[in-house]
């Protein structure tokens, strides 16, 4: 009987071992097919993600259309990002609210594929550093070392618009 204890105790844990880690952000898609009107309102944008800013995560977004060339993104973000270089996509951003700055160019430190057509690193090494507030707009074409630095205490919120090279 002890023995079909244990058994029925780690069958019922295996859902469980199997879920996979925890991502570093929170993604969500508010995706429709795009063949009528939709209006998403600023408020339900922005409670969507703020619930999406759990402890831990690097950032939350929303993707809000999806294409073969082009891809739209509301994020909001208040950690630090890693050094990103994208092989296939351009990033035009907008920021709506918050501040952070943003290293562009140089080299990224310790790079490493995490996707096709995606590098992450730890660091860029010899960029130039804009801030970002809201109101602005940074166009960063495909193969440009990119890295978003948000100080404690503060937050951004941007759209990102990719568009395929």
């Amino acid at each position: 009987m002890r023995s079909l204890l244990i058994a029925a105790t780690v069958f019922a844990s295996l859902p469980a071992l199997a879920q996979p880690a925890k991502t570093p952000f929170t993604a969500g898609e508010n995706l429709s097919p795009e063949k009528a009107v939709r209006h998403v309102t600023g408020q339900e944008l922005g409670e969507t993600m703020k619930k999406g800013m759990i402890p831990g995560a690097f950032y939350s977004q929303i993707m809000l259309s999806k294409h073969d060339g082009y891809q739209i993104i509301n994020t909001i973000r208040d950690k630090d990002g890693q050094a990103e270089i994208h092989a296939d996509w351009n990033d035009n951003l907008f920021v709506q609210e918050g501040e952070a700055s943003f290293v562009t160019g140089g080299s990224a430190v310790d790079a490493k594929t995490t996707a096709p057509g995606e590098q992450r690193g730890t660091a860029i090494k010899g960029g130039t550093t804009m801030t970002m507030k809201p109101g602005d707009y940074l166009f960063v074409p495909t193969g440009t070392p990119t890295q978003m630095k948000v100080a404690t205490g503060r937050r951004i919120r941007f759209i990102a618009f990719k568009t395929h090279k």
